[in-house]
């Protein structure tokens, strides 16, 4: 019987398996996770937690330069942006880059992909309050202002 959330989770990601209990198939990932003598479906559920909750690293930003998520092999992005101050992202192109536009946050995109009627808006001079966290995912980012630390998964 599956008692806690991780029980829960683990139950339905091994009731994911393909044909040939190969891989499992995850949710809203960059890919499949491997199943293979050396990997336990825990060890791949711990694997994308720690990518998903921002354990591959992070950066205080302080100044209005540009920052680009490239630790690693380049497939990490921004998943969750912390702000530290009242903060808003340069206006000009570069000041929030989603690495998937019109699903995230954007500088350009209004989230059209997320939500029908028109109701979305780009993030041009908006200021995100201290201590508010921005989750997604973010190839890149410019301050105008404000102080943040942005994790990487």
């Amino acid at each position: 019987m599956a008692n806690t959330t991780t029980d829960r989770l683990l139950e339905r990601l091994g009731t994911k398996q393909d044909a040939a209990n190969t891989s499992l198939t995850t949710i809203q990932t960059d890919g499949a996770a491997s199943k293979s003598s050396n990997n336990t479906t825990q060890s791949e559920v711990t694997q994308h937690n720690a990518r998903a909750f921002g354990q591959s690293g992070c950066i205080l930003v302080t100044g209005t330069a540009n920052v680009i998520a490239t630790a690693g092999s380049g497939s990490l992005k921004f998943v969750a942006i912390q702000f530290l101050e009242d903060t808003v992202f340069a206006s000009a192109a570069g000041g929030l880059v989603a690495s998937t536009e019109n699903l995230y946050l954007d500088d350009d995109a209004t989230g059209t992909g997320v939500a029908s009627g028109g109701g979305g808006a780009n993030t041009d001079s908006i200021t995100f309050p201290k201590g508010m966290t921005l989750y997604g995912r973010y190839t890149s980012f410019t301050l105008a202002s404000g102080k943040v630390v942005a994790y990487l998964g």
